[in-house]
């Protein structure tokens, strides 16, 4: 099998997911506050449009970058043994627990949607949740070298 589609994959995965992380902590909003938008380069970083934008369009590509790893693999699983760590299981029910109510999050600015405000509160809170707690979960199989699927 190439490799090559794996590290361009990894590659963007790691982009997307460190854009999501720098865009969701600035839509606290973080950077205007502590003064990080006022390094160089990082001016748009406390702009809170801007900010949301490249957090929707990072969280897309996670979202793209999801479906197009849990298609393949779908189609590998049937043609090869060996499915997810334990560790892979918790990180891809983390991660698809963020994406979720991310999504639920963008309908809501939908026109015409209206949810009650418990329910955006339990959205806000369960996107936050679930996005630091896949963090530590990434950290912790990044120290030690945790893969997301079982070697055949």
């Amino acid at each position: 099998m190439n490799a090559k589609p794996d590290l361009v994959l990894n590659v963007l995965y790691g982009i997307a997911a460190v854009a999501a992380l720098f865009t969701g902590f600035g839509n606290m909003p973080l950077w205007g506050r502590y003064y990080v938008a006022d390094v160089p380069g990082l001016g748009w970083s406390g702009d809170f449009f801007i900010n949301v934008n490249v957090h929707i369009l990072a969280g897309s590509l996670l979202l793209a970058i999801g479906a197009y790893a849990a298609t393949t693999f779908l189609v590998m699983r049937r043609s090869h043994s060996g499915g997810l760590t334990r560790s892979g299981s918790i990180r891809v029910f983390l991660l698809a627990l963020a994406l979720a109510t991310g999504i639920l999050m963008v309908i809501k600015n939908l026109p015409g949607v209206h949810f009650p405000m418990t329910m955006l509160i339990i959205f806000n809170f369960s996107h936050m949740a679930a996005a630091m707690l896949f963090m530590v979960a990434a950290l912790v199989a990044l120290i030690f070298k945790q893969p997301w699927r079982q070697r055949s």
